[in-house]
């Protein structure tokens, strides 16, 4: 494919564009995993099969890794944080949280990554960021409110957890992770978040599992390696070629995916408060990434692919 945009081949925009369908259904998909699988159990057989596709089709740059020891302490935040707290937190605000609205409440990441920035490591930001950000969670409130009066579930608040660990994990990656490459973090944290998440899975309820429909396991199993093994590498490879700006604008089309999905599987609607707040996180959060960039231009920062989340 010859076709350029922005100066870059098409299909770069095509693979990202797939990636961000594939996660923005992830959602949906979750809420329906969740009415046949505990929370905890979606997230540990995930991981399950998330590791051993890394490992199969990564099995030769893992085992000639040889320098881990420095990066054990690292990888257990990262890990705990990144993968067992987001992904048991993801799919246990889909028990009770609309799917659209988890998928709005989460874009908001970015806008938490910044402020955790700010806040430990004294980043400085632009006015304007600021004022974007209070307006993106404004939106939040309008997009959680119900007959008028802001109601915030468990649901919502375990969504909110999901988009703090995220973001706790961004920076935890871009600060303490330098030393390994996308494909090697990926397994080892997904491998730590396995073995922290199985501590806590209650096993005495894993026989309950066998009355889970075949159709539904199908849905685990592809889901797991569609979102958290094939969607990576296709976004890691992209996102080095078009740059973070593109990228970052695509990532905000997940809630609309939500939307549709939710609207075409699950028959859920969306009422006009939800949408006029999903504009305005959408507006906001784009609106503040452009400012931050402003402010950090020439000072040399690397750009963060998108490892192993929600989700």
């Amino acid at each position: 494919m010859t076709e350029k945009l922005n100066g870059k081949p098409v299909y770069l925009y095509m693979g990202l564009l797939f990636c961000v369908i594939c996660w923005g259904s992830n959602f949906i998909f979750g809420a329906i995993l969740v009415q046949y699988f505990k929370p905890m159990e979606i997230a540990f057989l995930r991981l399950i099969f998330i590791t051993l596709f890394l490992l199969m089709v990564f099995f030769k740059p893992i085992k000639q890794f040889r320098t881990l020891k420095s990066m054990i302490v690292p990888l257990l935040f990262i890990g705990f944080i990144g993968v067992t707290l987001n992904h048991w937190s993801f799919y246990a605000s889909l028990t009770t949280a609309s799917p659209v609205t988890a998928a709005l409440i989460l874009a908001t990441a970015p806008i938490c990554t910044s402020l955790i920035n700010s806040v430990v490591f004294k980043e400085r930001k632009s006015p304007f960021f600021w004022m974007w950000s209070l307006l993106s969670f404004f939106g939040v409130l309008l997009v959680i409110m119900k007959k008028g009066s802001i109601v915030i579930g468990m649901g919502e608040g375990y969504i909110f957890l999901t988009m703090l660990t995220f973001s706790v994990f961004m920076v935890l990656v871009e600060r303490y992770a330098r030393h390994l490459s996308s494909i090697l973090l990926t397994f080892y944290s997904t491998m730590v978040g396995l073995i922290l998440m199985s501590v806590f899975l209650p096993f005495s309820d894993v026989s309950v599992l066998k009355a889970v429909p075949f159709n539904i396991w199908v849905l685990l199993f592809f889901t797991a390696i569609i979102m958290h093994g094939i969607c990576p590498l296709i976004w890691n490879h992209c996102i080095s070629r078009v740059g973070s700006t593109n990228t970052s604008l695509l990532l905000n089309i997940e809630p609309f995916v939500a939307m549709v999905v939710g609207y075409i599987v699950l028959k859920e609607s969306v009422s006009g408060m939800q949408m006029i707040g999903a504009m305005i996180i959408l507006l906001s959060v784009t609106m503040a990434l452009h400012s931050n960039r402003r402010t950090q231009w020439g000072k040399g920062r690397g750009t963060l692919s998108r490892q192993t989340q929600i989700q």
